[in-house]
């Protein structure tokens, strides 16, 4: 069975950082760190058979094994016939063996026993299930942590890294990546801990299986009984259902528990179990405290201009009903919360001009000639440009002003609607240093469109100002190639 949420696409424009860094820290640790557990077994059973602690253990074992297992006479002959390093594997990682073991008065009356039993387990405690896995009745802090970071087999890491990456990536957008990181390491610490508390065994366990139910966890407790899309997988079955989300934290539970009870299987149920709800607390109670901040547009699956777009159309709305003072206070605060926005220039720019107020005007200039240069904004740039033909509209002819505009249109190859611009700069107190530059520009296109009256204004003006400049020398020689 399976049931999975299907609520949200991947936005790849704002990919899932801190759950590509999990998984990227998982798949190294497997590879580069549990890729030598291989080597470090091998060392342990030679370690141990080295000490000649199997003859000496071998029937204790067995005895043991067969009496904790309820092995049936077939299955106790099997383990009697093992070869030494295969019975080995198993006496060494037999935790609970070990431990009884030591408890026996033979072994502490042995000092060579002891010192052979020692290297043995010392060899077999570097080996990473061991060493930072999780075991409930040995307690540590390093198994507590690091068993969220080992797996058995590269099966159990694809399938924990395709479910992390499955609910990762929307909590982590829903919820912010430190706060979502916190609660994943929280909630996969939990998980082991409910095992400790529950079944303090002699098992160790790894995985990151009890942090990515505490995802699964956290989902639910997110959109609790908002309804949202599930893929599921029954058997031949398999489609998607819309419902609550809360519906379905009873189904995973179930589904866990009935592993617990009744499945034979080395699936670790207790930490599936405390992960999820783990995780369902993590997000549910901070709610009720009112202290869970949550991206609520993208829960909401608001457009991301959405909240733009309506105060756009308010901003409308008042312009519409002629309540100029309110759309120009409006319109300035709308600038400092959404600057660049080229909808909204558009609306405020006539405000300002036809008002002649210094205050909005002023900012709708400034980002009006920074927005990013595409065909969308020449219109209202040559509308600029009209405007500062005009005399009552002397603010669009400062020399800054008409600098920028200037440089826009050359670049938007509007060489004509660029003149008006250039002898505004010309007769300025002070012209601006790129002058020349910005003349010689200007005199390639006009050039090309075939107005030699232009041509010869610019050569004029340059020959005046800059005789010595390179852009005079180049603008001749333009000339001379435009008269043959």
């Amino acid at each position: 069975m399976l049931i999975i949420p299907a609520e949200h696409p991947l936005d790849w424009k704002k990919p899932p950082v801190m759950t590509l860094l999990l998984i990227l820290l998982n798949v190294l640790v497997y590879l580069l760190y549990q890729g030598g557990d291989e080597q470090r077994e091998q060392q342990a059973v030679q370690t141990y058979l080295d000490g000649g602690l199997l003859s000496r253990e071998r029937e204790l074992f067995i005895d043991a094994f067969v009496s904790r297992h309820d092995l049936d006479a077939d299955e106790q002959r099997y383990i009697e016939r093992m070869a030494g390093t295969a019975l080995t594997r198993l006496v060494l990682y037999d935790l609970q063996f070990e431990h009884d073991l030591h408890q026996r008065t033979d072994y502490q009356a042995d000092p060579q026993w002891q010192a052979a039993r020692q290297r043995a387990e010392a060899a077999r405690d570097k080996v990473s299930s061991i060493r930072f896995g999780f075991i409930p009745a040995r307690f540590t802090v390093e198994g507590l942590v690091g068993a969220m970071f080992l797996h058995g087999s590269i099966d159990h890491l694809v399938g924990n890294m395709l479910f992390l990456f499955i609910f990762g990536f929307a909590l982590e957008i829903a919820l912010g990546r430190w706060l979502y990181l916190g609660l994943y390491l929280a909630t996969g610490i939990a998980s082991h801990l409910l095992w400790w508390l529950l079944d303090p065994v002699w098992i160790s366990g790894v995985g990151a299986s009890g942090a990515v139910s505490g995802l699964m966890g956290m989902y639910i407790g997110l959109y609790g009984l908002r309804r949202i899309n599930f893929f599921y997988w029954l058997g031949p079955f398999f489609g998607y259902l819309r419902a609550p989300a809360l519906w379905i934290l009873p189904v995973w539970l179930g589904k866990e528990l009935y592993g617990l009870l009744w499945a034979k299987d080395n699936v670790n149920y207790y930490a599936h179990l405390g992960g999820l709800a783990a995780g369902y607390m993590g997000i549910w109670l901070p709610q009720m405290l009112g202290r869970l901040k949550v991206n609520q547009a993208y829960l909401d699956k608001e457009q991301p201009d959405a909240a733009f777009t309506r105060e756009l159309a308010s901003l409308d709305q008042v312009l519409e009903r002629f309540d100029l003072e309110a759309a120009a206070a409006r319109g300035l605060d709308l600038l400092s919360r959404y600057p660049g926005r080229l909808a909204l220039l558009q609306r405020l720019y006539p405000l300002a001009l036809n008002r002649r107020d210094k205050a909005l005007l002023s900012p709708v200039l400034q980002q009006l000639l920074r927005l990013p240069e595409s065909t969308d904004s020449l219109p209202l740039l040559q509308r600029l440009a009209r405007d500062s033909a005009e005399p009552q509209h002397r603010i669009l002819q400062h020399p800054s002003v008409q600098a920028h505009l200037l440089q826009r249109l050359l670049r938007a190859g509007q060489g004509q609607q660029a003149i008006a611009c250039w002898r505004h700069l010309c007769t300025a107190q002070k012209a601006p240093d790129n002058l020349p530059i910005l003349t010689l520009m200007l005199a390639k296109q006009v050039g090309n469109q075939g107005d030699k009256a232009t041509l010869a204004e610019l050569a004029s003006l340059l020959h005046s100002r800059y005789p010595d400049s390179e852009q005079t020398r180049q603008l001749e020689q333009l000339r001379a190639h435009l008269a043959r």
